[in-house]
């Protein structure tokens, strides 16, 4: 297949870095009236490859081998941790007034409840010898948690319908839809046959000016009130202040 092409790499990384503009383009209709437009695009624009890239890299690859085990562990712990990951960022969005400093305590708090999540769904859906005695009894356990998994989900989308999560609701659809483009459509030949080293410096020169932009305060302190989703991947690697 000419998708596992050498040049299949370079039309992934290509197609993700060119779906990160519309990805980014919700949130920076909503700061361009407020801010430098051509400074927040960038920022926009470079935190949103620096989700989009790897994730739709990792969605090509798993669904190229049928979406293996440890994939599907993988997307049923995410999914889990919507729900509290949800709750716990509206707690911490209406109590604390240092924005930096709740997306910190965001940011550590997610990846220790998405570890525990991850290892739980590792746990519970590991595949059972079919001879085993408890075998309908763990496949019970299974469709359980594979429910909790799904209603977790739905109540964190639908917690963003309410009117103060929407903006970051609209944020998440767009990269989340974005990096499943980027994971599922074939790359145009043209992309695939781009050299991956001219991508990755442009990729490390886009996030570098990104970067650079964040000598703002103003700009930064800006896109954290306003698009905290967008912005949270470059924001972790910034002050964010």
């Amino acid at each position: 297949m000419s998708e596992r092409d050498p040049g299949c790499g370079s039309g992934t990384l290509a197609l993700g870095l060119i779906c990160s503009v519309p990805a980014a383009l919700p949130a920076w209709l909503r700061v361009a009236p407020v801010l430098p437009a051509v400074p927040a695009a960038i920022a926009l624009v470079g935190a949103a490859s620096l989700v989009i890239v790897p994730l739709g890299s990792w969605i090509r690859r798993a669904a190229s081998a049928g979406l293996p085990f440890p994939d599907r562990a993988l997307l049923s712990g995410a999914a889990l941790s919507a729900l509290p990951l949800a709750l716990f960022g509206g707690v911490l969005k209406s109590t604390t007034h240092h924005r930096p400093l709740g997306g910190a305590t965001f940011a550590v708090a997610a990846l220790c409840l998405l570890a525990l999540c991850i290892a739980l769904s590792f746990r519970l859906l590991r595949r059972r010898a079919p001879a085993a005695g408890g075998g309908g009894a763990s496949s019970a356990w299974q469709s359980l948690f594979t429910l909790g998994c799904g209603s977790s989900l739905v109540s964190a989308v639908a917690l963003g319908l309410v009117k103060a999560g929407r903006p970051s609701l609209v944020d998440f659809l767009a990269l989340a839809g974005a990096a499943t483009a980027v994971g599922l459509l074939e790359p145009p030949r043209w992309l695939a046959r781009r050299k991956r080293w001219p991508l990755l410096l442009g990729w490390v020169a886009l996030v570098g000016c990104a970067l650079f932009s964040l000598k703002s305060p103003q700009l930064a302190r800006s896109l954290t009130y306003r698009a905290p989703v967008s912005f949270a991947p470059l924001s972790w690697l910034g002050d964010g202040s």
